[in-house]
């Protein structure tokens, strides 16, 4: 028998059973924390494995469950949750559970991704097993026919490590402080500050993983941090200090905190040429596909149409006209025109 099903197998003598996940091992406190297998497993097997063995191995087990923080986490054994699942599994939700795999390492706690490791390759081998069926191969098939583009731009996206996910997702996860240190933007070296703070967030912005985070000593003011930048980054046995004022989607909207340098609002108004093509059509602007506010309003002509919307100006907007500046001619305000015409002839002295 080899030294790793020997551990599987010796984990799963000493560790309490627990019925019911959902009440008994939160209520009744049950569990073994990571002391206590380690004594137990010495009177069993000789050496004993490292801890961090032991809990990479209890993470793998399908009937293995936990409760608590990191140091104070407490193990049991428990149904075989892929037997459970398995049983009840189809079309429909193995398809489903696909589906949110691709999504999911950006959407979920790390402790949860581990738990679910294990059903979602059910759910894989289900459908490769049974394509051949006429119900399942369109489930089968479906995640060649859908795709989810992040960017906009040509960029190879930053990687956030996997432990630093881990950390900061279990600190939202469990309610807890996280300290780490951040790599201000230019720099290569993360700063000397060690920030302990409670994380209140994480938002995908394009592909870029951000955590909003706050400090009691500073009620009200609350910090943008991207993910990949975070180094030493360590779950703390402390509790989180709650913002009970914080609302992710009005953070988002009102503060335009993801916009990057936002503006005061402001009526603009712009024209998006529309020349006509040799089949003789009229070539359309993408402009026409999307709405930049809600009160937008266009007023066609015989060259192409006037926009005009209220907007917040900011990087993104920036962006957004940049990439059509060819095709576009500001208006109005003065000032947006005259940032126009300012960079327009920049860009005349570089290449003309």
């Amino acid at each position: 028998m080899g030294h790793n099903q020997t551990l599987v197998d010796n984990l799963l003598r000493i560790l309490p059973y627990v019925r019911n996940e959902e009440t008994d091992a939160m209520a009744m406190g049950m569990g073994m924390g990571m002391a206590e297998i380690r004594d137990r497993l010495a009177a069993l097997q000789n050496p004993v494995p490292d801890d961090k063995q032991i809990r990479r191995t209890l993470l793998k087990l399908d009937s293995v469950g936990s409760v608590g923080a990191t140091r104070g986490k407490l193990w049991y054994s428990t149904l075989r949750r892929t037997d459970f699942h398995i049983q009840n599994m189809n079309a429909n939700m193995a398809m489903a559970m696909c589906a949110l795999k691709q999504v999911a390492d950006r959407h979920l706690p790390a402790v949860v991704l581990d738990d679910l490791a294990t059903t979602f390759d059910s759910a894989w081998r289900y459908l490769e097993t049974h394509r051949s069926q006429p119900a399942i191969g369109p489930a089968h098939d479906w995640a060649r026919k859908i795709l989810r583009i992040d960017g906009t731009h040509p960029t190879v996206l930053p990687t956030v490590p996997a432990e630093v996910y881990r950390q900061v997702s279990g600190a939202l996860y469990y309610n807890r402080k996280l300290s780490f240190r951040n790599t201000p933007f230019g720099e290569k070296a993360p700063a000397d500050r060690l920030y302990v703070m409670t994380p209140l967030a994480m938002v995908d912005r394009a592909g870029v993983l951000y955590m909003v985070a706050w400090g009691a000593s500073q009620p009200g003011r609350r910090f943008l941090f991207r993910m990949d930048r975070l180094s030493e980054v360590r779950l703390l046995d402390e509790a989180a200090d709650p913002d009970p004022t914080f609302d992710l989607q009005d953070y988002v909207r009102r503060e335009e905190a993801l916009n990057f340098d936002p503006g005061e609002e402001t009526r603009i108004r712009l024209h998006a040429a529309e020349p006509v093509l040799d089949d003789g059509r009229r070539q359309r602007h993408p402009l026409r596909e999307f709405w930049l506010s809600a009160d937008q309003m266009i007023d066609e002509d015989e060259h192409g149409f006037t926009l005009t919307a209220t907007v917040r100006p900011s990087v993104m907007l920036w962006q957004l006209l940049h990439g059509h500046a060819s095709s576009i001619e500001v208006l109005e305000p003065e000032v947006i025109r005259e940032r126009f015409a300012r960079e327009a002839r920049e860009l005349a002295r570089r290449y003309l």
